[in-house]
């Protein structure tokens, strides 16, 4: 275990129980923190908090506790367990796929676990939460009795500044006999039929966090028509398609996505008609629909985080203008447009003030009619209020 001692004033975060500690605040290192255990102290030496140690990181400590326990078994028992009682009472009928653990938000900062039907993904955020692997996978197969639990180690490359997480990585190995297709797990979400790609796929194999609004649109597509961009695997368009929509194009620039989107149809029963799956860039393909003169009722805009570092916020918020001034002009009068941003650093406020800029220059205008986050499965704790990462605005052309 290394301790860490603050710098003198340097306790007020720490008090507040704000799980992330900065190397700035650090004064002094003490042991060689090997097993990936850290014990925060003031500088009078008095004992703060414990957490897991990141020695490559700005972040060098996350925090678990503040009471003088050190993380270990009986403290991912306790997590844990209680992640797996709130799933048990917000879920809804039908979903067998759902985040199991949100880090900071269920007081595991650095762990992330998604389930998907009888298959759990562990994916370890940090240098210091990858010493404690053997542990915490351990008691996840305890809590949440998965078949199989699959492990992603991305802490090390985020700790370096890497985009760890964002690019498809080498899970470890299924369980002895099976074969490599067995890495697209089934799940359902409110009744539909989808798959997790664990191998190959973005974050986990699929984006859990946007059940909400999935369910949101299945309930206004009745009769409409629906442009799903940046549409990854096509989850959005099956939900529509159940809601009753009369026709949904999927644009994504990846054929393996768009592959997969295809057999969630007809999982769903639905046609997977080759002129519905197009192949583009999404800011091109825009573009020529505009200049098309193209209308739809509803288009679905959730790009990709645009910006990964504080340092990318002014490229993002040109690239969320330019990509919702062109969506904005696609919608009908009387139509919707849920458009999102996951990128952490873009905060609701900054998210909106892009969003009201590019439909003045659309010559669109639009009413908020909701805002949807991610589901009651993705907590955030009070404490840390930057786990709150994914904005969606549902946005009513009115003219």
């Amino acid at each position: 275990m290394i301790r860490l001692r603050l710098k003198k004033g340097r306790e007020a975060s720490v008090e507040r129980k704000h799980p992330w500690l900065f190397s700035g605040s650090v004064g002094l290192m003490e042991g060689d923190g090997s097993d990936g255990l850290a014990q925060v102290v003031d500088s009078g030496d008095r004992i703060l908090a414990h957490g897991s140690f990141s020695p490559k990181s700005q972040i060098v400590a996350r925090l678990w506790t503040f009471d003088r326990r050190a993380p270990g078994r009986e403290i991912f028992e306790e997590r844990f367990g209680a992640a797996r009682r709130l799933r048990e009472a917000v879920l809804p009928p039908g979903t067998t796929g759902f985040r199991a653990i949100n880090s900071e938000g269920d007081l595991c900062p650095g762990v992330l676990m998604d389930v998907y039907g009888d298959t759990a993904v562990l994916d370890l955020l940090t240098e210091g939460t990858e010493q404690w692997e053997e542990g915490i996978t351990s008691v996840a197969r305890a809590v949440f009795s998965p078949r199989e639990v699959v492990v992603r180690r991305t802490g090390a490359e985020r700790d370096r500044g890497g985009t760890g997480g964002t690019q498809p990585l080498d899970p470890t190995p299924l369980l002895e006999g099976e074969e490599q297709s067995r890495r697209r797990v089934p799940f359902t979400e409110n009744g539909l039929n989808f798959f997790a790609d664990v191998a190959s796929g973005q974050k986990t194999g699929f984006f859990l966090d946007q059940r909400d609004n999935r369910a949101r649109l299945r309930a206004l597509a009745t009769g409409r028509t629906v442009l799903n961009l940046f549409s990854y695997t096509g989850a959005f368009s099956v939900a529509a398609l159940a809601g009753g929509a009369t026709r949904c194009l999927d644009v994504d620039a990846s054929e393996a996505a768009l592959l997969l989107a295809r057999e969630h149809r007809r999982a769903n029963g639905f046609a997977a008609s080759e002129e519905d799956f197009v192949r583009a860039d999404v800011f091109e393909d825009l573009r020529h629909r505009v200049e098309a003169g193209e209308g739809w009722d509803i288009v679905v805009c959730d790009p990709p985080a645009f910006a990964r570092r504080r340092g990318d916020v002014d490229r993002a918020a040109r690239g969320y203008k330019d990509v919702n001034r062109l969506a904005m002009r696609l919608v009908r009068p009387g139509g919707w447009l849920l458009t999102c941003s996951c990128s952490g650093h873009v905060g609701p406020d900054l998210f909106q003030k892009i969003v009201f800029s590019a439909g003045l220059e659309a010559g669109a205008s639009f009413s908020i009619a909701a805002r949807q986050g991610a589901g009651s499965d993705h907590p955030v704790s009070l404490e840390c209020p930057e786990g709150e990462y994914l904005k969606g605005l549902w946005l009513s052309r009115r003219i």
